[in-house]
Formats: C-alpha cells, sequence, structure tokens
C-alpha cells in the first residue's frame, strides 16, 4: 500500500505541477488583458478631458452687461428708460461667465470620473504568475532525468536511445519557449531553462555514464552548447545565461581526462568567458561577470594544484592576460558614461585586474620563475593596465597595480627560492629587477604629457624606478662587486633629463608643474641615497631624511601641495627605521665612544629634519610642522638614550639588564632632555616642546622614584657607586635629579596644569630625602655590604641629625618661597625625627650619645617653635 501511496503521489506531482502552472497562464493571461483594457480606457479619458480644456474661447459680447464706471464719475444713477432689458442681460452674463477658461476651480467642469484602481499584486498573483511557472519548469526537467532513470531501471530502452530521447526532450522544450515568447515572456524564460539543463544533462550522460563519445568530442559540443545557451539567453534573459554559464564551466570537470590538455582545457574556458562577458556587454547582466571571474580563478588554481610543474605556463599566462582584456572590452561601452558612476562596473573591472595580475603572480612564484612566458605575460598584463588607466581617467590610480605585482612576484620568487641554490640565480634576478622597473618608469613618463594628471604619472615613475631598485638591492646586498652608489646616480640621470624638459612646458601644459616636483623628489633622492648605500644599511635611514628635507624645499619653492604629502610617508619610515626598529642594536658602533656611526647617523637626520622645518613652516601645513617636530624630538631622545647605553654595554646592546649607574644617567639625560624642552616650551610656547617636557620628564621621574628610590635601590640591590664620601655614585642618581627638579619647579609656569607644581616638588623633595639617607649609609658602609636597613649606634644618630637637618631646611624653604607644601613637609619629616628619637635612638643609644641626641632634638624643636613665631605667623 505504501509504495502504491508514494506512486500516485509521485503522479498527482508529475500532472498538477503543470497542469497548475497552466491554469497560472491561464489565470495572469486574464489579469493581464483586463489591466491593458482598464489602461486604454483611463487614457481615452485622460484625452478627452485634455481636450476640453484645450477648446477656443467664444469671442466676447458686444455690449457688457456690467459697465465699469469710473470712481471719479460715481453718482446717483437716473431712472431706468423702461426699454433697457436688464433681467433679459443677467442670464447673458453669468453663461458667459461659465465659458471662461481662468475661472477658479470651483468654476463649472464635466463631472468627475470614476477612478479604477490597479490590481495590486498580492501573494496570489506571485504565486501564480512566477513561483507556479519555474516550479513547472524544474518538474519538466527532472521528469527527463526520471524518465531516463525509470528507462535504466527497466532496461526498456538501449542507452543511446535514452541520451537521444532526453536531447530530443530538451529540444522540444526550447522549442516550446519559442512558441510562448510571443504569448508570455516568463513561462518562455522558464522553458528554455529547462532545454538547456535537459540537453547539458544528455550531453554529459553520455560522456560521463556511457562513455559514448570521445573526450574530444564531447569538449566540442560542449562549447558548442553553451555557445547555443548563450546566444538563446539574448532573446530569452539572464537565467538562460546563468544556466549557460554554469554548465559550461562545469563540463570540463565532469568531463575530465587522464591527461589533461592544458590549451584546449583554457582556450575552452576563454570561448565559454568571452561568450558570457559578449551576453554582458549586450545586456548589462553585470553580475554573471563575478561568477566569470570567480570560475575562471578556480579553474585557474585547479591547474596549478594539478600540475605543480607548469610546462605549459605561456598558455595560462595567455588566458589571464586576455580574459582581463575581455572585462575592459565587455564594460567599455558602460565606462565612457560620464552622468552614470557604474560603481557595480568600477568593482567588477578594479576585481578583475587584480585577481587576473595575482593569479599569474602565483603562477610564478610556483614555477620558480623559471619560465620566460610568464614574466612576458605579466609584462604584457601590466602595460595594458598602464594603456587602460591612461585613456580611462576613472581607472588612472589603477595603474599602481602593475608595478606592486611585479613587485611582489619578484619578493616571492627571492623569498622562496633564495634558500634553494638550484633554484636561484642572482643575474637572472638583477635583469628582471632592472627590466620591469626600467618598463614601468619609462611607460609611465611617456604618459604623462598631456594627460589629465601629469603628476601622478611622474610620481609613478618616481616610485617604480625606486621600487624596483631598493628589492633589487636588498636581494643582491650580500653580491660582491656591484657598485650600488654609482648605480643611484646613473638612475638619477634620466629623471633629470626629464625635469629639463618639463621646465619648458610649464606654462603650456596643465600639471606639468606638479610632476616636474615629483621628477625632481625622485633625482634628489637617489643622489642622497649614492653616499649611504657605499656605506652600511644604517645609512639608509639618513637618505630617508635628507629626502624630506629635499621634497620640503621642492615643495615649497613649486607650491605643490600633492608633493608636500610625500613627507608623511618619508617621515613614517624614518621613525620606524631609527625608534622601533630592534636591528639598530645589532649595528656595529665602533671603539670610539660617543663619537659613533649613531652621532652621525641620528644627528644628521635631525639635522635633515631642521631643514625641512625651515620649508614647511612657511606653508601653514602645521600638521605636518609639528610631526616633524615631534620627530626630531624623539630622535634626539632615542640618541641620548643610545649612547648612554653604548657607553655601559658597547658589545652587548641588546642586553635588558642594565646597571645602578646606567640608569641613573638614563635618568640624567632624559631629565636633562626635559629641561631644554621646558625651557624652549617657556621662550616660545611651543606645543612640541611642551609635550616633549611632560613625556620625557614623566619617564624620568618614574624611573628614579619607582626603580632607583623604591626597587633596585643599593640597600636592596648590590651597586658600586665609589668610595668617596659626597662625590660618589649617590650625587648623580639622587642629588642632582632632586637639583633637576628644583629648577624645573622654577620654569614650570609655563605648564597650566598646576597639578604638576605639586608633583615636582614631591619629586624634589623625596629624592633630596633618599640622597641624604644613602649618603648617610654610604657613610658607614661604603661599599653597601650589608643588605636591609639594620643600624646601630651612631649610625643611629646620624641619621637622626641628617633627618633633622633636611627637614629644617624644608622649613627655611617653605618660609622663604611662601610655600605651604615645603612647611608640611618638613613637619613631617620633623614629626618622623622626634617619632624615631623616642622609640629607636632611646633604645639603641646609650651614654653621651643619647644625651646628645634629646639635646640636639629639644634644641632644634624650641628653635623652630621660634622661627614659627617669628617668621611663620604673627604674635596672636
Amino acid at each position: 500500500m505504501e509504495e502504491i501511496f508514494l506512486i500516485l503521489v509521485g503522479i498527482a506531482w508529475a500532472l498538477g505541477t503543470p497542469l497548475i502552472a497552466i491554469m497560472a497562464l491561464v489565470r495572469t493571461s486574464g489579469l493581464r488583458a483586463q489591466n491593458d483594457r482598464l489602461a486604454s480606457e483611463m487614457a481615452a479619458l485622460r484625452r478627452q478631458i485634455a481636450a476640453i480644456g484645450e477648446q477656443p474661447l467664444p469671442p466676447p459680447a458686444e455690449a457688457a452687461p456690467f459697465p465699469v464706471t469710473p470712481v471719479e464719475t460715481l453718482v446717483p444713477p437716473p431712472p431706468a428708460p423702461p426699454f433697457v432689458p436688464e433681467p433679459q442681460a443677467e442670464p447673458e452674463a453669468i453663461v458667459i461667465g461659465a465659458d471662461l477658461p481662468a475661472s477658479p476651480p470651483t468654476s463649472a467642469l464635466p463631472p468627475a470620473l470614476p477612478t479604477v484602481e490597479p490590481v495590486k499584486g498580492g501573494w496570489e498573483q506571485r504565486l501564480g504568475s512566477r513561483a507556479f511557472i519555474w516550479v513547472g519548469a524544474i518538474t519538466l526537467a527532472l521528469a527527463a532525468v526520471f524518465l531516463v532513470r525509470y528507462s535504466i531501471e527497466e532496461g526498456y530502452l538501449s542507452p543511446e536511445v535514452r541520451v537521444i530521447l532526453a536531447a530530443l526532450f530538451g529540444f522540444a522544450l526550447i522549442a516550446g519557449a519559442e512558441r510562448m515568447r510571443p504569448h508570455d515572456d516568463r513561462v518562455s524564460q522558464a522553458l528554455a531553462a529547462a532545454g538547456v539543463a535537459a540537453l547539458y544533462g544528455s550531453l554529459l550522460s553520455a560522456v560521463a555514464l556511457y562513455d559514448m563519445i570521445s573526450k574530444v568530442a564531447a569538449g566540442g559540443g560542449a562549447a558548442a552548447l553553451t555557445a547555443f545557451a548563450i546566444t538563446l539567453s539574448l532573446r530569452h534573459g539572464i537565467f538562460v545565461a546563468a544556466l549557460a554559464f554554469v554548465g559550461g564551466f562545469l563540463s570540463p570537470a565532469i568531463i575530465g581526462s587522464e591527461q589533461p590538455n592544458t590549451p584546449v582545457l583554457f582556450g575552452y574556458l576563454l570561448a565559454i568567458a568571452a561568450g558570457t562577458l559578449t551576453v554582458i556587454r549586450l545586456r548589462g547582466w553585470w553580475m554573471l561577470g563575478w561568477g566569470v571571474l570567480a570560475g575562471s580563478a578556480l579553474w585557474t588554481c585547479i591547474w596549478m594544484l594539478a600540475d605543480p610543474d607548469q610546462p605549459e605556463l605561456h598558455w595560462v599566462g595567455l588566458f589571464l592576460v586576455a580574459l582581463a582584456g575581455l572585462f575592459v572590452w565587455a564594460s567599455w561601452r558602460r565606462l565612457q558614461e560620464s552622468e552614470n558612476p557604474a560603481k557595480d562596473v568600477l568593482a567588477l573591472v578594479w576585481a578583475s585586474l587584480a585577481v587576473t595580475g595575482g593569479l599569474l603572480v602565483m603562477a610564478i612564484a610556483q614555477d620558480g620563475g623559471a619560465q620566460t612566458a610568464g614574466w612576458v605575460a605579466l609584462a604584457v598584463h601590466g602595460i595594458g593596465i598602464f594603456a587602460f588607466s591612461r585613456w580611462a581617467p576613472r581607472f588612472q590610480f589603477a595603474a599602481g597595480l602593475a608595478p606592486a605585482l611585479s613587485l611582489a612576484a619578484l619578493a616571492l620568487w627571492w623569498w622562496t627560492a633564495s634558500g634553494v641554490p638550484s633554484e636561484w640565480n642572482d643575474g637572472r634576478f638583477g635583469w628582471l629587477v632592472t627590466v620591469f622597473g626600467g618598463l614601468y618608469a619609462a611607460a609611465a613618463f611617456a604618459l604623462l604629457w598631456n594627460a589629465a594628471r601629469p603628476g601622478f604619472w611622474a610620481a609613478l615613475s618616481v616610485s617604480a624606478a625606486l621600487s624596483h631598485f631598493l628589492l633589487a638591492w636588498y636581494g643582491l646586498r650580500g653580491t660582491p662587486g656591484i657598485p650600488w652608489g654609482l648605480i643611484s646616480v646613473g638612475l638619477a640621470a634620466p629623471f633629470l633629463v626629464g625635469a629639463e624638459r618639463l621646465t619648458r612646458w610649464r606654462g603650456t601644459m596643465p600639471g606639468a608643474t606638479e610632476a616636474l616636483g615629483f621628477l625632481a623628489a625622485g633625482v634628489t633622492f637617489f643622489i642622497g641615497a649614492a653616499i649611504p648605500l657605499e656605506l652600511n644599511r644604517e645609512w639608509i635611514t639618513v637618505a630617508y631624511a635628507i629626502e624630506l628635507a629635499a621634497v620640503a624645499a621642492i615643495s615649497a619653492q613649486l607650491g605643490l601641495v600633492t608633493l608636500r604629502r610625500l613627507c608623511w610617508p618619508l617621515l613614517a619610515i624614518v621613525i620606524v627605521r631609527f625608534v622601533v626598529n630592534p636591528e639598530i642594536l645589532k649595528y656595529p658602533i665602533g671603539l670610539t665612544p660617543i663619537l659613533n656611526w649613531m652621532l652621525w647617523g641620528y644627528g644628521l637626520s635631525v639635522a635633515a629634519l631642521v631643514v625641512a622645518l625651515r620649508f614647511l613652516r612657511p606653508t601653514g601645513d602645521m600638521r605636518l610642522v609639528r610631526a616633524v617636530e615631534a620627530a626630531a624630538a624623539l630622535l634626539v631622545f632615542v640618541l641620548l638614550t643610545l649612547e648612554v647605553r653604548s657607553l655601559f654595554q658597547p658589545t652587548a646592546m641588546m642586553m635588558p639588564d642594565a646597571s645602578f649607574m646606567e640608569r641613573a644617567c638614563y635618568v640624567l639625560v632624559w631629565g636633562a632632555f626635559a629641561l631644554a624642552a621646558l625651557w624652549k616650551a617657556r621662550l616660545d610656547g611651543d606645543l612640541v616642546a611642551l609635550w616633549a617636557w611632560r613625556l620625557s620628564g614623566g619617564v624620568a621621574v618614574a624611573v628614579v622614584l619607582i626603580v632607583q628610590v623604591l626597587v633596585a635601590n643599593p640597600v636592596f640591590e648590590p651597586a658600586d657607586v665609589g668610595r668617596l664620601p659626597i662625590l660618589n655614585g649617590l650625587l648623580l642618581a639622587y642629588a642632582a635629579p632632586a637639583a633637576m627638579a628644583a629648577l624645573a619647579r622654577r620654569w614650570i609656569d609655563v605648564e597650566p596644569d598646576r597639578r604638576v607644581d605639586l608633583l615636582v616638588e614631591a619629586a624634589a623633595s623625596v629624592l633630596a630625602f633618599a640622597y641624604v639617607s644613602f649618603e648617610v649609609r654610604h657613610f658607614f658602609d661604603p661599599g653597601f655590604e650589608r643588605r636591609g636597613f639594620d643600624a646601630h649606634g651612631l649610625e643611629l644618630y646620624a641619621y637622626s641629625i641628617a633627618w633633622l637637618l633636611f627637614g629644617v631646611a624644608l622649613l627655611a624653604l617653605g618660609f622663604l618661597r611662601q610655600a605651604a607644601a615645603l612647611r608640611h613637609a618638613g613637619m613631617v619629616l620633623v614629626c618622623i625625627v622626634v617619632a624615631k628619637v623616642f622609640l629607636i635612638d632611646m633604645a639603641g643609644l646609650q651614654g653621651l650619645l643619647r644625651v646628645f641626641s634629646f639635646l640636639g632634638l629639644g634644641a632644634a624643636l624650641i628653635g623652630l617653635g621660634y622661627a614659627y613665631r617669628r617668621f611663620g605667623f604673627d604674635s596672636k
């Protein structure tokens, strides 16, 4: 019973769905006829209303029924004669007024016509006119599949007959689509799509299931069928084109071959892509273009994975270059529309150029750069991008893809093959870098003449030559005998000649001044880089700094805002290479302290930034000026830090540890830098100097208070500060920073935040107290050999005396400067001394020491009380 039920359900589905689709078609046709009839009736009514409004006005009457009398002559009218027909004139006036077209909206009009609301497309109409049709088409295609399957299971027909019947069924559906096309487009689309699906099914069954035809014949049949389906889509819509595209790209995978034929495969794929893109060009179905791009990229990746040796790379290169050209050709007409941006088309073209170029780069990298065909295809692809970008202004910046792709290919080849001697060739790499760099630099220079933006093409020419030159230097820097300095000077020569030519066209060619600026910047860089290239790699950053100064000077002299923006990346390169680059710690610094490469490298870079500021300040670009000022200050700070490091660790710059005296020197140089920045901010109100004072001073205070005083002081951590009293390392570690903080307190009036005053005063007081305490410890234990704060006898009394004197000094200073904070600190310290004397000294001291301790403390307290009464407050 269950099998019978399933059979009945299948019959109902097979018969009912087409029947419902036909009923829906009839229903839809009736609704369409009704809508057409209503539309024609409404149009006729509108024409009648328009005809009424355009009727000519009747001529005015001879005798005006309402004569107009001037206001000046208004007098009581005489009695009307008996023969004047006043009662008859009033109706005539009313009739004439009604015929006037300029009457207000309340005048008489033809009776309002009943409005007919259009038939709204609800769920019933959508289901009946769309869903049923496509479900019916799918059902018909499945019916063909089920018919073939049933014949196989029952053994009724031979394989050849089954395939032929499936093909005939597909052609019958397409014929039905042609018959229905004049009556209903949607039904004809569904039938045509079902027919194309049936034809693909018959072809693939003949190849994959029954092996009835050869692989070559199957490929030709698939190409012919795809071409037929693409042509058919021009009559029946995008669904047929999408089905043809999917079937065409899936056919090689289903047909397959034990020995894949690369030219046949990619020739077939190119034909499919060309047909689909032709339909896209004619009909504007741009969504199919993304499918073509994805399918082409997928097949290229499959080919690279299936055949890693890539013996026929030239066919793949030709396919990718032709594919990029097909995308440009398909979208060319749309790109010429100046009023319509066509963002979807722009994105598709950008993606096609990038994807095809990226696939070429991957193929070259996998091939190890061995085949010349891959490099030739990449060069043709790049020159095509240049030409397209030159003649399509919307794609001007796409020209940057060409040198970027060549750099990526060369860098990947160097990275993957440089470690394998058998796959690496220095000479071939050098020649390829030279050819690509020279090709793109020359092409960009040739295309700048009379271009919309000559400055862009000049910048592209310089950047292409520069980037390829730097890649060649980086890849071949270990090869002996290459005169990099002479090569750099030689590269400056053609740009100098080009700049000289542009000077003659500055008055006649728009944008020539901007292009001249970029060429001049290229000349200065290549000349400036010649000397560092002949030295060591650490001098390359100096060349970037010099280039920044040259660019700033050229942009200021020529008034080029675009060229001035080049200072930003140059400044970023200098900062990254000289500030956050850990490799600088590995550079050899030489045997001479202070006078080493760091002094000259950082010093020349700072000097170059100062020269750049001289040209940048008059331009008014304050953001760039502030950035260059901050970079110069940062380089000075890093230079001071590295010089200190080189003094203490000349052979181990990367060691993470630092001694007590090294940290003390860091605090001194950072504090001196902060004081210099504060003095400059106080002198001219420089914002960068103010922040340099805040940051560097904050770092110095944090290190000295947290590390030197609390965590790693000489009591906790062994430190060699010398044996001499007073004149020892403690003077540098604590007294000198305390004096710097006191000096900063005198100059701090420029600081708007008053809380900084309290912080500086507290830092100075704490450092002075620490210095006094550690000096007492150093006097009794010069080598700081005793761990902890344990003290006995006279040392305890010495602490009390030193702290009491220090507290008295703070009080005196507070009285003199009228500073309550200092007085409060002195009072707190005196209270601490009193507590120490009573709690510690009383038990630790004996004899005269105890007597002297209490005598001194008492005298000091009485004196302080007198001072408070005499100087601090009035007698009351």
